[in-house]
């Protein structure tokens, strides 16, 4: 399981940067399904980990709240 911030936010860069290489790519026809699934699955985990780290970032500010 993610807690660091700063690992998700390196997956995130990965996964954002490999999406735009693949929107250039053509494959060949016995490729294409799963050049379909990657460009649907991509974007959704990418939706997962912002949201996560968007969850994280809130509880990091309210135990820094509790703590000061």
């Amino acid at each position: 399981m993610f807690y660091d911030i700063k690992k998700l936010n390196e997956l995130e860069k990965e996964l954002s940067e490999n999406l735009m290489k693949a929107d250039s790519k053509v494959y060949e026809k016995e490729f294409k399904q799963f050049w379909i699934n990657y460009r649907s699955d991509v974007p959704k985990c990418l939706m997962a980990i912002r949201e996560y780290k968007s969850l994280l970032e809130q509880l990091e500010r309210q135990n820094d709240s509790k703590t000061n």
